[in-house]
Formats: C-alpha cells, sequence, structure tokens
C-alpha cells in the first residue's frame, strides 16, 4: 500500500486527518504527520522525513500545504533520491479524502494523479456557481 504522509506548517496535518476521520466515520489509518515550525532546519527535517520514505516498498505521496513553503521544501530534500514517491502541494480536504478512499486501489504514480485532479476541482467560487445558475 502506497505512504501517505501529510508536511505542513503547524499542526494543519494532524488537525486535518482529524477531521477527515470524522467526515468518513473513523480514524484516518497508515498515515504519517509531520508538522513544520518556523525553527525547523530543512537539512535536520528533511533527514527524518528520509528515514520514514526508507520504508515505503510500495512508494510515497507527500502532500504539502503550499509550494514553495518550508514543508514543499523538506519533502523535496527528503524524497530526491526516492524514484517511486511524489510530492503533491497545496493539501486540501478533497485531496485528503481522495487519498484515504484511494490509497488501497491505486499505485504511487496513479493516485499522486488522482490526488492532484481531484485537489484542482475541488477549488470552485462557490458565488459565481451559485449566481450563474450552473
Amino acid at each position: 500500500m502506497v505512504k501517505i504522509i501529510l508536511v505542513t506548517h503547524g499542526q494543519l496535518a494532524k488537525e486535518m486527518l482529524e477531521t477527515a476521520g470524522v467526515i468518513i466515520g473513523k480514524p484516518a489509518e497508515g498515515f504519517d504527520t509531520f508538522a513544520v515550525t518556523t525553527a525547523a532546519s530543512v537539512e535536520k527535517e528533511a533527514a527524518k522525513l528520509k528515514k520514514v520514505l526508507e520504508n515505503c516498498p510500495d512508494g510515497a505521496l507527500i502532500l504539502t500545504d503550499i509550494f514553495g513553503g518550508s514543508a514543499t521544501n523538506i519533502s523535496l530534500t527528503a524524497s530526491k533520491d526516492c524514484p517511486n514517491c511524489h510530492v503533491i502541494t497545496g493539501l486540501n480536504l478533497s485531496m485528503l479524502l481522495t487519498a484515504i478512499n484511494s490509497r488501497k486501489k491505486l499505485n504511487a504514480k496513479e493516485l499522486s494523479e488522482k490526488i492532484e485532479a481531484d485537489g484542482k476541482r475541488a477549488v470552485i467560487n462557490a458565488t459565481e456557481l451559485l449566481i450563474k445558475g450552473l
């Protein structure tokens, strides 16, 4: 099964995972979370994350909160030598629910593509949608 790791600033990863568990009706299991603080060293945190990635025979997906941020930089540094690891930024709840529901059915590459697509589809200007009546 594909390993999924949430790497975010502060406690966002932990809180999102707990929220997803409430939505699906049970705790989301088998996920790792990393909380990045302002004092985090990219090299030190990447070394910790790299150790987790060494034990992912089926590949791994790292979901981060924002492109260009410390969480993403740490994730990219940790995964640079892991060909079956994908880093997806812009984590939202839709992406996380897709990960929970699809991780047993898809390989790492397929899952990364599905998570990215579902995350993009989840971004909607609801006001415009309602005004236009689409």
